[in-house]
């Protein structure tokens, strides 16, 4: 039986946890086949980032026209997009491609900074991303610092979610995915999907303790690409990847390191 495609259009985790190499374990693990488009090649693990390498536009440009000339792509993925000279590149192809008639869905995780405090989208960057993207996207996946960059009030309360959400929402004019897994003191890990027309779907799971959440915005968004390319609607691909990711967390183990090393480099 043959899968859907499924593109990923992000960085490469040295590391192999977050990025391209867990969007392509996800694709897998989930029953698509996965393509990817590198924007960046990254120097990092858990721990931190030590060195971003920028991909040329233009070669950019080479991988992505590659993909989709050849592959029915069913949903893309995007993660670590890092320029303004990427975004512009990538949304004047896609544009081009939806035009000829090629329909994909887009899922769009605005993936800033990371769990590590490294700069992952320039500031410049922000503005492309808002205004070429967003508009294309069938679902953008903000945790709650990057959904606050995108406009959402300050939200530390788990009260504060479902009406932050459909703000969002309608302010973007696409669906949002408000993931709450950074709200502090809370014995669930909550996650709003709010729609332009008001409408919202909640789906919480008991909080995880000790475990190191490295890449697992990436497995998230990467999955619900994965499903909606296998037919199923928005709330189904995300109860599908909610529950995939959190069946990954309790099965995640050290795979490295146990001991943070005390440096924080600058890149």
């Amino acid at each position: 039986m043959q899968k859907p495609v499924v593109l990923t259009i992000a960085g490469s985790d040295s590391g192999g946890g977050a990025g391209i190499q867990a969007d392509l374990k996800t694709f897998n693990s989930t029953g698509s086949f996965g393509t990817s488009v590198i924007t960046c090649l990254t120097a990092q693990n858990p721990d931190g980032v030590t060195g971003i390498l920028e991909v040329d536009p233009d070669f950019l440009e080479k991988q992505l026209l590659a993909v989709l000339s050849y592959f029915p792509v069913k949903a893309i993925k995007t993660g670590m997009l890092f320029s303004e000279s990427l975004i512009r590149k990538i949304s004047k192809i896609l544009k081009e491609y939806r035009a000829k008639g090629q329909n994909f869905e887009l899922i769009l995780d605005p993936v800033m900074v990371a769990t590590s405090g490294a700069k992952l989208l320039q500031d410049e960057a922000i503005q492309s991303l808002i205004s070429e993207l967003v508009p294309m996207a069938s679902l953008i996946t903000p945790n709650l610092d990057e959904a606050k960059i995108l406009g959402s009030g300050e939200i530390s309360k788990i009260e504060s979610m479902e009406p932050e959400a459909i703000s969002l929402s309608k302010k973007l004019g696409v669906p949002v995915l408000l993931k709450g897994g950074h709200i502090k003191n809370s014995e669930e890990a909550l996650d709003i999907l709010g729609l332009p027309n008001g409408e919202i779907f909640k789906y919480a799971k008991p909080f995880v303790q000790d475990f190191n959440p490295h890449g697992t915005g990436c497995t998230y968004s990467s999955a619900i690409a994965s499903y909606l390319a296998q037919g199923f609607s928005l709330s189904e691909s995300v109860s599908k990847a909610r529950e995939f990711l959190h069946a990954a967390i309790l099965q995640s183990f050290p795979a490295g390191k146990t001991k943070t090393l005390n440096h924080n480099p600058k890149i």
